[in-house]
This record gives C-alpha cells, sequence and structure tokens, in this order.
C-alpha cells in the first residue's frame, strides 16, 4: 500500500498504573488521521472499577470523583470497533504505542473481546531515528521541535493530537527520503541509528561536499558513476535538505538505501526563490527522467471538469487537458477519484443537461429519464428557458470558482439543506460525498477557477545573498495566463523608472484580444499549473504578492507598479523573505 494511500488511528490512553496486567485505563483518545489531515475523534473517560493514586491523579488530573459515573471500558467496546471499522485496516499509531496497545489488548482481552489492527507504528521510535539530534524522544521533546502547542499534557485528546501531528511531520520527511510504501515506513522505525552504520570513504566525501552547499533555494541533482541522473530534488536550503541524505538513517533494501549506494556526484544549481525551485525541479524530472523519481513525479494524471459555455445549453464534462475550444476548464484534480467525487456532487445539486452530442431543442422532444428523476428541467422540450439555464450554469460556476475550502463549505451546506427538509437519503448521500471530497482534496486535488479567468501576476521578493554588500533588492516577477506560467523574470530597483512601460508591454503581449483562448496543455504545463495554484493559495505565508488581472488589463498596471515598489523597498522585501523562510 503506498504511504499516502494508508489511513492512521493514533491512540493514547491514561492509565491508574504502569503494568497492562495489573492495572486499568482512565481516560481513551483515538483520532484519525489521513491524507495528511487530523479527522474525526474519540474521546471517553471510563470508569478503571479501580482506586487512582494521588500520584497518578497529579501526573494526568483524573480524579476518582471523575471517573464515577463514568462507562466502564466493555460498554465503550462497540464504540472503539465502529471507529477503527470506518477505514481498511488503520494502522495503530502511539508515541511509545507498545504502553497504549498493551492496554487496548489487555482491556478487550478481558472483555472476551479480539482487537486487531496494522502495525503498531511508535512515533517515539521514529523520532529516533529520523530526530538524531534531539537528546529527548519524550512527546514533550519531539511536539517542541515540532512547534506544536500541547496546553493540556498527561490528558489523552490533547497527546493524541499533539501525536497526529508529529505523525504528519514525520510522514513528510518519509517522503523527502523516497519512502513510498506503508511496508517501508513501518520497517523505518526498526531501522539501525545513523550514528550506527558504517560510512564508507565515498559517503565520507560526499558528505564533506555538500557542506559546501549553500543556504539558499535550488535544485540539487544525484548522479552514478556512469554520470546517469538518478535524482533530482528541490530545496528551501540546499544545504540543510541535502544533508539530510547524511543524518537520516535508513533500513536494507529500501529505494532510498540502493540510490545512495549508487550516488556518486550530487551538483546543485541555485535559484532565486523555493517557487523557482519547485518550478525547475519539475522541469527537470520530466526532461531527465531519474530512476530514483518516485513515477507519480513524473507523469501526473490530471483531470480537468470541461463546461462548453460557448454552447447555448452548456453541458460538464471530464476532460484529460484543457484545449483552445472556448471552453471553461475547472482544475486540474490530481485524481480521477477527486473528480468523479466532485461531478456526483455537482449532477445532483445542479440542474444541467447530461445528454451530450444527443441534445437538440423541440416542442416534438420528449424528456428523458434525467427530468423524471428532477436532476435536469429538459429545456430541449423548451420547458426551461435559456436565461433560466444560464442561471444555473451561472450558480455551477461560482461553486467550483469557490477553491477547495469553499467546495467543502458548499456541500456540507447541501448536507444541512437536505436534512432540515428531512430529506435524509440526500442527506446522507452528500454526507459520504463530503467524507470523499475531504480524503481526496486533502492529497492536493484543489480545484482552481475556471482556467479562462485564471490571470495572474506572482511578485516574489528574493532573499538577498550573504556577502553582496547590501546590494539593491531583487523581485522575481511571474506572469500567469489561463493557469499557465507564461514569462518568468526578475527585476531590481533600477527597473523602477521604466515599470510602467515595461509592465504594459507585458500585459498586452500576454492578456491582450490576441490571446483569448486557452493554449492546449500538456502533462509539463499542467504540473507548472499545480504548482503555481499551490504557491497562491499559500501566498500571503510565502511572502508572495498575487495580483489578478482584471479583464480590462490596463486598469491592472498601476496597482502591479506599486506592489512592485513595496517589494522592493529593502525593508519591505526583507520582512517578507523573513516571513516566507520561516513557514
Amino acid at each position: 500500500m503506498l504511504l499516502r494511500d494508508a489511513s492512521f488511528v493514533v491512540v493514547d490512553v491514561e492509565t491508574t498504573g504502569l503494568s497492562a496486567a495489573l492495572h486499568r485505563i482512565t481516560e481513551i483518545a483515538l483520532v484519525r488521521f489521513e491524507s495528511g489531515k487530523i479527522g474525526e475523534t474519540f474521546q471517553s473517560l471510563v470508569n478503571p472499577e479501580q482506586y487512582i493514586s494521588p500520584f497518578i491523579t497529579q501526573h494526568t488530573g483524573i480524579t476518582n470523583a471523575m471517573v464515577y459515573d463514568k462507562p466502564r471500558f466493555p460498554e465503550i467496546i462497540p464504540e472503539i470497533k465502529n471507529f477503527f471499522s470506518k477505514s481498511e485496516v488503520p494502522v495503530l499509531v502511539g508515541h511509545n504505542v507498545k504502553f497504549d496497545h498493551g492496554f487496548l489488548m489487555a482491556s478487550f482481552g478481558r472483555a472476551g473481546e479480539h482487537f486487531q489492527a496494522h502495525g503498531p507504528l511508535c512515533t517515539c521510535r521514529l523520532a529516533r531515528r529520523l530526530l538524531p539530534q534531539l537528546r529527548s524522544k519524550s512527546l514533550k521533546s519531539v511536539q517542541d521541535h515540532f512547534g506544536i502547542r500541547n496546553p493540556r499534557q498527561h490528558r489523552a485528546m490533547a497527546d493524541a493530537e499533539a501525536t497526529a501531528k508529529i505523525l504528519a511531520h514525520f510522514i513528510e520527511q518519509a517522503g523527502n527520503l523516497e519512502i513510498e510504501t506503508l511496508e517501508d515506513f513501518l520497517r523505518l522505525q526498526f531501522s539501525k541509528p545513523p550514528e550506527a552504520r558504517h560510512k564508507t570513504k565515498r559517503e565520507l566525501s560526499l558528505r564533506d561536499k555538500v557542506r559546501q552547499f549553500p543556504e539558499r533555494p535550488g535544485v540539487y541533482t544525484m548522479t552514478s558513476r556512469s554520470g546517469e541522473v538518478l535524482y533530482v530534488g528541490k530545496a528551501k536550503s540546499l544545504h540543510d535538505r541535502v544533508a539530510t541524505y547524511f543524518m537520516q538513517s535508513s533500513t536494507e533494501g529500501t529505494k532510498l538505501t540502493r540510490m545512495m549506494r549508487a550516488v556518486k556526484d550530487i551538483t546543485y544549481e541555485e535559484t532565486g526563490s523555493e517557487l523557482s525551485a519547485l518550478l525547475l525541479e519539475s522541469r527537470k524530472i520530466k526532461e531527465l527522467y531519474p530512476r530514483f523519481n518516485s513515477l507519480d513525479r513524473r507523469y501526473k494524471p490530471q483531470s480537468f471538469l470541461r463546461l462548453d459555455v460557448q454552447n447555448d445549453f452548456p453541458e460538464l464534462s471530464f476532460s484529460r487537458e484543457p484545449a483552445p475550444d472556448g471552453a471553461e476548464y475547472f482544475g486540474p484534480f490530481r485524481s480521477r477519484d477527486a473528480t468523479e467525487a466532485l461531478m456526483e456532487i455537482l449532477n445532483r445539486a445542479f440542474k444541467l443537461r447530461k445528454c451530450g452530442d444527443k441534445f437538440r431543442v423541440g416542442l416534438d422532444v420528449k424528456p428523458c429519464i434525467y427530468h423524471e428523476m428532477h436532476s435536469c428541467d429538459a429545456p430541449c422540450a423548451m420547458l426551461q428557458t435559456k436565461e433560466s439555464y444560464r442561471e444555473e450554469v451561472k450558480r455551477l460556476q461560482e461553486f467550483l470558482a469557490a477553491g477547495d475550502d469553499g467546495i467543502l463549505a458548499h456541500v456540507e451546506q447541501l448536507m444541512r439543506n437536505a436534512a432540515d427538509e428531512l430529506d435524509f437519503e440526500e442527506a446522507q448521500f452528500f454526507k459520504e460525498r463530503l467524507f470523499e471530497l475531504r480524503r481526496v482534496l486533502g492529497t492536493g486535488d484543489r480545484p482552481s477557477a475556471s482556467l479562462s479567468s485564471n490571470d495572474f501576476v506572482i511578485l516574489n521578493p528574493l532573499l538577498m545573498k550573504e556577502g553582496a554588500g547590501g546590494g539593491s533588492p531583487e523581485c522575481e516577477i511571474y506572469f500567469v495566463r489561463f493557469g499557465q506560467l507564461m514569462k518568468q523574470m526578475i527585476l531590481g530597483t533600477n527597473h523602477l523608472s521604466t515599470a510602467e512601460q515595461w509592465f504594459e508591454r507585458q500585459l498586452r503581449l500576454y492578456y491582450g484580444a490576441t490571446s483569448s483562448l486557452p493554449p492546449t496543455a500538456g502533462r509539463p504545463e499542467i504540473d507548472e499549473m499545480r504548482i503555481l495554484s499551490r504557491w497562491v493559495e499559500s501566498s500571503k505565508k510565502k511572502g508572495s504578492k498575487i495580483i489578478y488581472i482584471e479583464q480590462n488589463w490596463e486598469v491592472s498596471i498601476e496597482k502591479i507598479v506599486r506592489e512592485l515598489r513595496g517589494a522592493l523597498n529593502t525593508n519591505n522585501s526583507e520582512s517578507l523573505w523573513t516571513q516566507s523562510s520561516t513557514t
């Protein structure tokens, strides 16, 4: 199973003592973690049918009075089983999970019940492998290392949520180490610590070379003795990122181990910013086909939703890539699952036709089954006017332009509306689709506005190089048309005097009447669209300025120039980059 598809249940228990055989659970918390996000939770105090000593009360804050009228463990077993059953073979996770797992097994056994979960996975063990520089691997030490706040230490739910956030960091680190499967991730917790591994002369030589890498954004390339490109990666800090390959532990037989054994040399190409590094990495992977880069990073199958607005009665459909045909395209979506889940909701929530090329309008046309199912108002039979149909199309366009959070909010509202009208079957449908959308949108399948209106300019202040002697600050400029990168430039303060005329020429070229239809987008362009879309979503955290181009593009020039002056202001530029580099 791929790590990105795995489902985790983080558990934390508070108890009357340390022995699973002699002591009992006083509190349990379960947290579901899927697609990089914390989901459903369960928490309950438990009557242990045992005395809670003052020492335990001082440690956890749980008193005998607090648990006196609470359910005994056998009474909450159905709820625990139901929680685990909502995912297919979830992985049990805990910080020092042997303790929590032991108490669960013992408690289920005393009730004559059987408990089974995949794993278990211990974040404390992972910390020993992935954070060798951290002296203590306790929950408090690890959460402090990652800046995770936990105001209720030693209470089950607070500790479980903190552990889930730690798990998210470790999954990200595993991805950086090219650990792609759940099986390799589970094995990682039992791998040898870094200090226990014998280092070869080649590895020591590479490590010394990497120590000279700059602490700046860029793209690094690993090559073999024969010159074959093995891996291409990007980094906010080339020095810090590449150094991790020599600090992290690895398990024999894993992809990372095989790659590092084959690496003979590591080179880098410095970029002005993290965004430039992301774009350059994407291009290099597709150009060089590195053996150890994940296949889905070379080719990411995409899906778009196509709305043929050039027709009098537009229809919504799937498309693998946009084309210059006058239609509106929404996306890209990374997976077919995302588009299918969303398409099912749209067909239910909006009454657009679904009859394809068979569609014709006339008084002699008999409405089809979709009209009988109340999912279309039969414009074909002239039971709906063109104006009314276009109003429905406009509602759908606004829905799709809302972005991932807006779409989820819309679907949740549809679910509540159905429940208010006592249409529980419809409410259940939207509830299930909402769960599915949260899963797929959580993996980065973020819909964007229509490509035909996805026009903007990114202003990205650059970090001043050390030793530059306080030289003139610079700013990266990205011109994005139909969601695609049209041009990338770097401007400095010496360009300010002619900035207005320069921007007018660029906007006329890329946003003028001669460029009114989206160009055809292949796989490289679509991947760049996803990178730019994600960057725009987090632009405030990244320190970038996004200026959306209005239909009358001339009115955007003054705003762009004003933002450029602000970005090139020395103090402002430094503060923007400081914000970016600390995220």
